[in-house]
């Protein structure tokens, strides 16, 4: 059921008619259309802007977009650094430990996927 205004209209209808007749009309043409069919009825603007509104969506003119939630997203998080490997309580990184890791990311050119990608094959070859 659509809204009648206090004449008597059916608001929705007449909005309706308007979007069928021209599919790209515009909101505000919308309004001065209604206004000036009927110019003694006191249209309430919000009201017929929802009509227009609803009238797009029934006519597949615009897609609906669902509510995003409010809040913190459950998949993304502030940036944040990766896992930080700390020594064990009795062993020490040695300075030149740190030096040789320094290099190994400069000749993978600064690419920390690179070099833990040559760590694990070193380790996996080490293994065998």
């Amino acid at each position: 059921m659509g809204k009648r205004a206090k004449s008597g209209i059916n608001i929705t209808q007449e909005v309706r008619a308007l979007v069928d007749a021209n599919k790209e009309i515009k909101g505000a043409e919308v309004m001065a259309a209604l206004r000036e069919k009927f110019p003694k009825v006191r249209l309430n603007d919000s009201s017929c802007l929802v009509a227009y509104s609803n009238a797009r969506k029934k006519l597949g003119l615009i897609k609906t977009v669902a509510k995003r939630p409010i809040g913190r997203r459950a998949g993304t998080s502030s940036a944040r650094p990766s896992a930080v490997l700390t020594p064990a309580a009795g062993d020490s990184l040695d300075i030149s430990l740190l030096q040789a890791a320094k290099a190994l990311l400069q000749h993978c050119k600064g690419d920390v996927s690179l070099a833990q990608g040559a760590l694990k094959q070193i380790a996996s070859l080490q293994m065998s």
